[in-house]
């Protein structure tokens, strides 16, 4: 599978457009109603993933596996071998993939929100952004499909539990572009720590790399968001972990 088949470039967006939508969403009245749908959404979302971290303990395999994840050894895009193999790398790329699931959900409900009329003008940028990293998000998960049915595992499509009735609250909240690009960020913030958490657990150097791969595209996700809301693209000079999803 050619990656480059299955995604539309971000370049394709006007530098000029972003920088349009970054002022306009950097007013008084768009930051007022921005800090207060993040605010709220930050409190929700700190209380499920609190849930999820005291209800479940992260765990690593005793054994080393005998095979990795197959078809990511050396990228993505490579086929062949026979999946994610003992409990701890399986079970990782299982949790991630319902997070996985969700992102694609939620990105593809605010496409059609911004369709419908629902966002209020949506410049060309954002909604080639939302395209974009949906579409990304959706080879994730069939990258990490794959390699839980090499694990003898069935594939995961529905979304992670703990979160879902969160964002969707969450999301019945958002009225504008400026909410849903926050929201989005969120759950970028949350996929991307839950990957760098778990990547030191991990025994296979393919699921690993897989891992890692992800883990810099959601990163790339979250700095193109924060710029669209008037935020310094890359904030912190270490990446934290406190939002990361427990296995």
């Amino acid at each position: 599978m050619n990656r480059s088949d299955q995604v539309t470039p971000l370049t394709a967006a006007p530098t000029d457009e972003m920088a349009r939508l970054g002022e306009k969403l950097s007013t008084p009245a768009a930051v007022s109603r921005r800090r207060v749908l993040v605010a709220g959404g930050v409190a929700t979302m700190r209380a499920a993933l609190a849930a999820c971290t005291s209800s479940k303990s992260s765990k690593k395999s005793s054994a080393a596996p005998s095979a990795g994840v197959s078809g990511a050894s050396h990228s993505p895009s490579s086929s062949g071998g026979s999946g994610a193999s003992g409990g701890g790398d399986l079970a990782v790329a299982t949790l991630a993939a319902g997070l996985e699931v969700l992102a694609v959900g939620t990105y593809k409900a605010a496409l059609d929100a911004a369709v419908a009329g629902k966002l209020g003008p949506v410049p060309p940028a954002v909604a080639e952004y939302v395209k974009t990293a949906m579409a990304q998000h959706q080879v994730h998960l069939d990258m990490l499909n794959k390699a839980i049915k090499g694990g003898g595992q069935p594939e995961v499509t529905t979304p992670n539990a703990a979160l879902k009735a969160t964002v969707d609250a969450a999301f019945g909240k958002v009225k504008d572009i400026a909410g849903a690009a926050g929201l989005a960020l969120m759950l970028e913030e949350i996929a991307a720590q839950t990957y760098l958490k778990a990547i030191p657990t991990l025994t296979e150097k393919a699921t690993i790399m897989l891992a890692s791969q992800i883990f810099i595209i959601d990163q790339q996700h979250q700095a193109i968001l924060r710029y669209a809301l008037g935020m310094y693209p890359v904030p912190e000079v270490f990446v934290k972990t406190d939002k990361a999803v427990a296995s």
